[in-house]
């Protein structure tokens, strides 16, 4: 299994990919949005993991996953939306799976940071399944 994980936080990209490999996943990480479709095609994951907020772009990861489901050969993989948006405060309200569309949050899974790597191997998995 191959997890695709785009997070600028690098301790907690770590964490996750040390938790995952111990898992027997294979993981490449990114720091930020330069060349990802190139390397999501490169890399050819089962599920994708993007964090929101980036230093220069807050709605970095929206924009990420709207960019992935543009290109055919990508659009269907699983996007996991990992990110502390929510205790941030940095938009209006608060963001959920309720919340998932086909425009603005196209993912298929919205998890809060912090996350505990178990739930969040979980999430992969059933979303892999």
């Amino acid at each position: 299994m191959k997890v695709y994980m785009v997070d600028d936080d690098i301790d907690l990209v770590e964490a996750n990919k040390m938790a995952l490999e111990a898992k027997g996943y294979t993981v490449q990480t990114q720091y930020d949005e330069a060349n990802l479709v190139d390397n999501i095609r490169e890399f050819n994951p089962d599920v994708i993991i993007l964090d929101v907020m980036f230093p220069d772009d807050k709605e970095a990861g929206f924009k990420m996953a709207r960019t992935i489901r543009h290109h055919d050969d990508i659009k269907t993989k699983p996007i996991i939306m990992l990110t502390g948006v929510n205790q941030e405060g940095s938009f209006p309200g608060k963001f959920s799976n309720r919340d998932i569309d086909d425009v603005y949050l196209p993912v298929t899974e919205f998890v809060d940071k912090p996350v505990d790597p178990v739930k969040l191997i979980e999430k992969i998995e059933k979303l892999t399944a």
